[in-house]
C-alpha cells in the first residue's frame, strides 16, 4: 500500500474518531443535563431536547423484545465489518472519495450508538423533531441517515461504476 493511501486512511481514521468523541460527547451531556428533566426547546416550534433510552432498534424497532440487545449488537458490527471491508476495497482512485466519506459516516454512527449498546444497554437519543411525528434521535443516528442517502445518492448518480459487494472496476488500481 502506497504512503499516500496509508496517509489518506490515517486521515480517515481521524475524522472517524472525531464523529465518534462528537457523539459520544452530546450523549454524555445529554445524561448529565437531560435525564430525569423536562423537555428542553433547542428551537421553539422545530426541534426540542428529550432524553430517551432506547432499547431497540432503528426508531424503537424491536424494543422489548427479550436478547434484542444481542442480537443488534451483532447485527450492528456485522454491517459495521461490511462498510469498512468496502471501504478499504474502494479503488485508490480520487473519485472514490465520494464513497468514502459516507461510509465514514455511517461507520461513525455505527459505532457510536454500538457503544451505547454495549457501555449501557440502550441507545441515549435526544433530539425530537416538535413539528412531524418523527422518533427522537441522536448524533449517531444522523451520521447513519446522511451517510446511508450520500452513498445510495453517490452510487446512482456520480460514480456509477462503483464496486459493489466485491466486483471489481475496469480501471481499479488498488
Amino acid at each position: 500500500m502506497s504512503n499516500r493511501r496509508w496517509v489518506s486512511f490515517l486521515i480517515y481514521g481521524l475524522d472517524l474518531a472525531i464523529l465518534i468523541t462528537l457523539d459520544q460527547l452530546v450523549k454524555i451531556w445529554a445524561v448529565n443535563n437531560l435525564q430525569n428533566q423536562p423537555v428542553r426547546p433547542l428551537i421553539r416550534g422545530f426541534l426540542q431536547l428529550t432524553y430517551l433510552e432506547n432499547t431497540g432498534a432503528a426508531f424503537g424497532f424491536l424494543a422489548g423484545f427479550g436478547g434484542s440487545n444481542i442480537l443488534l449488537t451483532v447485527v450492528k458490527l456485522i454491517i459495521i465489518a461490511a462498510a469498512f471491508m468496502y471501504f478499504v476495497k474502494l479503488p485508490a482512485e480520487p473519485r472514490f472519495t465520494l464513497l468514502r466519506i459516507p461510509l465514514v459516516l455511517m461507520v461513525a454512527g455505527g459505532i457510536g450508538n454500538l457503544i451505547d449498546r454495549m457501555r449501557v444497554g440502550f441507545v441515549i437519543d435526544m433530539f425530537e423533531f416538535m413539528f412531524i411525528n418523527f422518533p427522537v434521535f441522536n448524533m449517531a443516528d444522523i451520521y447513519v441517515t446522511i451517510g446511508s442517502f450520500s452513498f445510495v445518492l453517490m452510487v446512482i448518480f456520480v460514480v456509477k461504476d462503483a464496486p459493489l459487494f466485491g466486483a471489481k472496476t475496469p480501471n481499479a488500481n488498488s
